[in-house]
């Protein structure tokens, strides 16, 4: 477990509901480093235990792997509907299984202005640092923030084309937009039997292919629509899809609530997926992979002992969290084992059907 302690003054939670606040962070008893602090996250916002954004002013945190790589912004997430504070980790932790890259995380200890906070997923930004740390030329990132990001021409909420194209999509950096709306419009306006070899052109496939897969086993109801990153490779000029807020998972939904096991259909939804995977070969492309993952990162051979794993890591904590304090931590544990066998199963029969 690691120590994050923000110095922000006194009484600072009533100042951050307001906008940013500045200070200074110390991880793991490190350097005070200045840090400009603000709330993050829409709906989490109106729970009791809130998620922090975390710029830091000047000089940065160090974090390797690999040698000497440092980083200018973390995500602290409270991730409050999730008695086990679990589920974003085992997300991030499967998806790299998969094949498809995802945030760094770390459980953290925090402390705000000298009184503890509780326990929280810390994650690295998606933005240069995250392309440096894999090796990658930066280049334009997108975030996908609502449902207009269906990677449609179509708006969800109005019925009507989107005006702009981008609409659903914040541009990190003000990069040009221009990508996204080539990409949609090349993905839509294709001719079926096309679909494959244009996703092709504008998409990583396999890892789009693995993408779809984990957020469906996973059951992020949220996950196609919004939810997610894209980097566009500036050599190639395609896009990498990179997950993003996967705390509502694993049988629950954004408010903590039990979700039906069958609340997320095999092939998730989105434009592009319907598309692809109404095509004969892009059908069996997906299923194969499918069927290929379950059998693998996603068996119960491999799922379940990362749960145990990770709880057991976790549990000797919990005290430092009066949340997760009140929650019946291993019934909480096997509700997570239980998913993670009795949705597969029910993947499998969806693939049989498909």
């Amino acid at each position: 477990m690691h120590l994050c302690e923000l110095d922000l003054g006194p009484d600072p939670w009533p100042r951050l509901a307001e906008g940013s606040v500045t200070g200074q962070l110390s991880w793991d008893r490190g350097p005070a480093l200045p840090v400009s602090v603000r709330i993050r996250g829409a709906h989490s916002r109106k729970f009791p235990k809130r998620s922090l954004q975390v710029t830091l002013r000047g000089a940065r945190l160090p974090d390797e792997p690999p040698a000497g790589h440092a980083v200018r912004r973390i995500h602290l997430n409270a991730d409050f509907v999730d008695p086990t504070l679990l589920r974003s980790a085992l997300c991030y932790t499967l998806f790299p299984a998969l094949g498809v890259d995802a945030p760094r995380w770390r459980h953290v200890h925090l402390i705000v202005s000298g009184e503890p906070a509780g326990l929280y997923v810390a994650l690295e930004s998606v933005d240069e640092d995250f392309c440096r740390r894999r090796g990658w030329t930066p280049g334009p990132i997108f975030y996908a923030v609502n449902r207009n990001a269906n990677l449609g021409l179509i708006s969800p909420f109005t019925r009507t084309l989107k005006e702009p194209l981008e609409k659903g999509y914040f541009a990190l950096g003000g990069a040009d937009p221009g990508p996204i709306r080539e990409m949609l419009m090349a993905i839509n306006l294709s001719p079926a039997e096309d679909v494959p070899e244009v996703a092709a052109r504008w998409f990583d496939l396999e890892r789009y292919i693995h993408w779809v897969i984990g957020a469906v086993f996973v059951g992020n109801r949220d996950g196609f629509m919004h939810n997610y990153a894209l980097y566009l490779e500036p050599n190639q000029r395609r896009f990498r899809i990179i997950p993003w807020d996967y705390d509502a998972t694993w049988g629950i939904d954004i408010h903590g609530r039990p979700a039906r096991l069958d609340r997320v259909p095999v092939t998730g939804w989105n434009k592009l997926s319907h598309r692809l995977f109404t095509h004969p070969h892009g059908r069996e492309r997906f299923r194969r992979a499918f069927r290929t993952a379950l059998g693998g990162p996603l068996a119960p051979d491999t799922v379940l002992p990362l749960i145990d794993r990770l709880s057991q890591q976790l549990e000797r904590w919990l005290e430092r969290d009066p949340y997760l304090a009140q929650a019946d931590f291993p019934a909480e544990v096997e509700r997570l084992r239980r998913w993670a066998v009795d949705r597969r199963e029910l993947l499998l029969r969806e693939l049989d059907a498909l």
